[in-house]
């Protein structure tokens, strides 16, 4: 009784777990055959199965009887995200057999480094091909910017299956799709497309910039094609996997070293924004944060060409956004501190910061990972470049503005220094010609004067030597004697004077008019000058009128001032006819003491006539008894008057000319 209880014990426990067993396998969803009818170009990572071989060993045989124990999980995203992973990824697809046309299986990951495809045949055996970015094109997958794998067509409608086994040592995405031949030409045509526009974009910016930095040897756009060249190279060669437009060989070697393009890349993008940034002068604090990213990308390029493509990964993820976010705020520092091309500089790091943000959230799975998402970097990138290309130009504008207003200035400049030079030349000429007509005058005075000077002096020295001979031949009595001396006495007295006017003319001429200014009595020169001249004012009984009551101290040359009324008085007495008048008179004035000399005249004309014309136009004169002079006298007067602060006027009233002038009255010297 006992044995039968117990007996009845394990058969009920056996199908209890039967029946636990059963609700389990209902409990576990089962993988999703995907139907012929949503083969379009989508992606299917919620219709499909995967499981993680950590220690990447396992075999196809285990991966199927692991399979068949349910151990593989159900896809949760459209594109499965396993992140920087070094496990091996087993999925499974099971599809239905499409008769009508060839279906291929679609990895849209071309940075994947192993990829083993296992497909069911009609015995239920697998197929196997291998293939990924390190091999070789193989028949049965191509590889292009993803990996095509074409399944076996047959005539039935049966489920198959397919495993594939995925090895990277990066970032694990798997976008993967089923379609038919035609959608995939659709689907691969539009995608292909758009890359083609932002692969044409960024080699035209390529040698654009190449050309600009060719012709005008500005280093900034030397860094900035660089830029361009090692961002490109691993955005559209690596991420995008269109290294095989290059050729098998490259596409491998440029895959198995993908980082080494991107540390260049950041290393360019720091040479360009301390030279467009002028971060020397703008931000020079920025160029420590500068070197140590720098320091870092430099490690990241040793790193890369060891080999360690995983650890690379996860060190590019961190380092792309410390080094956009460092961009981003260095051109905002540059543009608030006045340099305006920086503001498409920022404009365009914005968008690489935010495009690399939105990629970093969808890797940690805090937003969902889309076809879109994959795009990001690319098209975040090109226009990073475009509104760098921009900037440059701005850059260049402002340059060519500067050069324009500085070529401008320097025009302007030179316009006016040639202004100025031909007005110094106008002047310069003048005055040369002014020196030359001075001294042609001078000359023409000089030859004049010699020519005067010869008559004047050689008929009285004949006059006096044929005096002298008759008077050895003892042929002239006393009374002969003296009275040919009293005529000569005019002549001698004519020359004397003449003498002293000449010896002061050439002494201004060779030393200038020098002032020795000094305080003395002009009454009393004037009453000693008039003592010399009274016998000739006897001998032509001229009424001498006076008026000089008073005292009058004045400043100036004493010896000037002795020649200028000697030769008015010596005027005046020429010039003034028998029983005519000489007035001479000094007063007081707020300017000093004014002189006057004045005289009645027979021929007021040709008084006003030698009182006006120029030196170089004298000519010799006589007065009324034939009293012979050059003409230099008034000239002198003039010219020492003028040397002494005055000025010579000349009036006429009537039959009566007066010559007046001011001198400056007394200075007292300071007390020593």
């Amino acid at each position: 009784m006992k044995m039968i209880f117990c007996y009845f014990c394990l058969y009920i426990m056996r199908l209890i777990i039967s029946v636990f067993l059963i609700l389990l396998s209902f409990a576990v969803k089962s993988q999703e055959t995907i139907p012929d009818s949503q083969y379009d170009y989508r992606n299917i990572g919620k219709r499909i199965v995967y499981l993680e071989d950590k220690q990447a060993t396992k075999s196809l045989k285990q991966i199927i009887a692991l399979d068949s124990l349910r151990r593989f999980e159900k896809g949760k995203q459209e594109i499965l995200n396993f992140g920087n992973t070094t496990s091996a990824i087993w999925i499974k697809v099971n599809y239905i057999n499409h008769p009508s046309s060839p279906l291929y299986l679609v990895l849209s990951s071309a940075n994947i480094d192993n990829v083993d495809i296992y497909i069911e045949k009609t015995d239920h055996s697998f197929q196997h091909l291998k293939t990924g970015n390190a091999f070789y094109p193989v028949p049965g997958v191509d590889i292009e910017n993803n990996f095509i794998i074409k399944l076996p067509q047959e005539t039935n409608h049966k489920s198959k299956s397919v495993y594939l086994r995925l090895k990277t040592n990066n970032i694990l995405i798997v976008p993967l799709k089923l379609v038919t031949g035609e959608v995939l030409m659709k689907g691969k045509a539009f995608t292909d497309r758009i890359e083609y526009l932002y692969i044409g974009v960024l080699i035209s910016l390529l040698l654009y910039n190449l050309f600009l930095y060719i012709s005008l040897q500005d280093r900034t756009y030397l860094y900035y094609t660089i830029h361009v060249l090692t961002l490109s190279c691993y955005l559209m060669v690596y991420l995008r996997g269109y290294g095989f437009l290059l050729g098998s060989d490259l596409r491998i070697l440029m895959n198995q070293y993908p980082h080494v393009f991107l540390s260049l890349s950041i290393i360019s993008a720091f040479f360009f924004s301390r030279s467009f940034l002028n971060l020397e002068k703008i931000a020079p604090r920025m160029l420590k944060i500068y070197y140590f990213l720098g320091g870092c990308a430099v490690f990241l390029l040793i790193l890369s060409l060891s080999g360690n493509k995983g650890y690379c990964a996860s060190i590019a993820q961190v380092l792309t956004a410390c080094v956009s976010l460092s961009l981003w705020i260095s051109g905002i520092i540059a543009y608030r501190r006045g340099h305006q091309p920086a503001k498409y500089y920022v404009a365009g790091f914005f968008f690489v910061l935010l495009s690399v943000g939105l990629v970093i959230f969808s890797l940690a799975d805090v937003i969902k990972f889309n076809d879109f998402t994959m795009e990001l970097v690319p098209i975040g990138s090109t226009v990073e470049l475009l509104f760098l290309s921009f900037a440059l130009g701005d850059r260049y504008r402002i340059i060519m503005k500067k050069e324009r207003d500085t070529s401008y200035q320097n025009l302007t400049l030179v316009q006016n220094q040639k202004v100025q030079l031909e007005e110094l030349v106008q002047k310069r000429t003048q005055l040369l010609t002014k020196t030359i007509a001075e001294l042609r005058s001078s000359n023409h005075v000089k030859n004049k004067l010699f020519s005067i000077i010869a008559h004047d002096l050689r008929s009285p020295l004949n006059s006096l030597m044929s005096i002298l001979a008759l008077n050895d031949s003892d042929i002239l009595s006393m009374d002969d004697i003296q009275f040919l001396l009293k005529e000569n006495k005019k002549n001698i007295e004519t020359i004397y004077n003449t003498l002293n006017n000449l010896l002061y003319w050439a002494k201004s001429q060779m030393d200038g008019i020098k002032l020795e200014a000094t305080n003395f009595e002009l009454k009393q020169l004037i009453e000693e000058l008039l003592l010399v001249y009274a016998p000739l004012l006897h001998n032509k009984q001229i009424q001498e009128v006076l008026e000089l009551n008073g005292l009058f101290t004045v400043y100036a040359d004493e010896n000037q001032i002795k020649l200028i009324i000697r030769n008015l008085i010596d005027n005046a007495i020429k010039f003034t006819p028998k029983r005519g008048k000489v007035s001479l008179s000094l007063k007081l004035s707020s300017t000093g003491v004014e002189v006057e000399i004045s005289n009645s005249v027979a021929d007021l004309k040709s008084i006003e006539d030698l009182g006006s014309k120029p030196l170089h136009d004298f000519k010799a004169t006589y007065g009324t008894e034939n009293e012979r002079g050059v003409g230099l006298g008034l000239h002198l007067c003039r010219e020492y008057i003028k040397s002494n602060g005055g000025d010579l006027k000349i009036k006429t009233d009537g039959d009566m000319i007066s010559f007046s002038f001011t001198l400056p009255g007394e200075q007292r010297r300071p007390e020593s």
